[in-house]
């Protein structure tokens, strides 16, 4: 599979949301298993130097089955007893039926995104995985799908999309005047996102689309209370406002699109 830089920008945020969530950076890197084309990134095996911080320690694999000279995904997910699966390789199709089977066996929830898009490049479509996983698997995707139909349940697909997150980050490090956008400021964007879902759409893993122009003023609220937080925020006119205090500043610099009325010129 390909291995994007994208991709290892998400193996960031996973890394420091574990960390900030408890565990040593020690724990967080040994629970990211990153693949490329080669198979699983493993300390000593040739690769770009992007993705080095992000290879296992040699001893993580110890006493792994698998054949050839690194695990691919199939043999790591058995192998690490993997529970949550995301795609970001833009090959279409690599999330295979044992693929999702063998995430089956490690959890009864198994996570699995197939994240890459468009469509044609989707690692799986959602239908399938959900087949496949017998309606057990959380599925979200990179591209839009409909919902599922499975066993008289309809299962919404979750759009995971920078959308959701870009927008706010972007409005609340402007309107905060933040020196740089930190580390900070932007995992504090996934966890806003995260906290705004579980508020209104508990049952979904990803808000409709078409609630965007509400989540973006609460994600910027979020960055800029997290700018404040890191000392890198200039604007005087949002120190010591409330997290009330912010989301009324942000919503009233928030840009409202409005078309004026036209008439079709006559054909002469």
């Amino acid at each position: 599979h390909a291995l994007t830089r994208r991709g290892m920008g998400v193996a960031w945020a996973l890394k420091e949301g574990m960390k900030r969530e408890g565990l040593s950076e020690e724990e967080a890197r040994a629970r990211v298993l990153v693949l490329d084309s080669k198979g699983l990134l493993v300390e000593g095996r040739s690769m770009e130097a992007y993705k080095q911080p992000y290879a296992q320690r040699r001893e993580r694999i110890a006493g792994w089955e698998f054949a050839g000279s690194y695990p691919n995904l199939l043999k790591t997910i058995r192998n690490a007893r993997a529970t949550v699966l995301l795609g970001l390789s833009g090959q279409g199709g690599s999330f295979t039926e044992p693929v999702a089977r063998a995430m089956m066996e490690n959890t009864p929830r198994p996570v699995i995104f197939p994240l890459s898009n468009p469509t044609s490049a989707s690692e799986a479509l959602p239908d399938d995985l959900i087949y496949w996983t017998e309606g057990r698997a959380l599925v979200a995707a990179g591209s839009p799908f409909p919902p599922v139909g499975y066993m008289g349940r309809t299962i919404p697909i979750g759009q995971g999309n920078n959308a959701f997150i870009f927008p706010g980050l972007g409005l609340g490090a402007v309107l905060a005047r933040a020196r740089e956008v930190t580390d900070g400021m932007v995992l504090e964007a996934a966890y806003a996102l995260y906290d705004y879902t579980q508020g209104h759409f508990p049952e979904f893993l990803y808000p409709p689309v078409s609630r965007l122009r509400e989540v973006s003023p609460y994600v910027a609220a979020r960055v800029m209370q997290r700018a404040l937080e890191e000392g890198v925020a200039e604007e005087e006119r949002v120190k010591g406002l409330s997290f009330k205090g912010l989301m009324e500043f942000v919503r009233s610099r928030f840009w409202e699109p409005k078309y004026l009325p036209y008439r079709p010129a006559p054909v002469i």
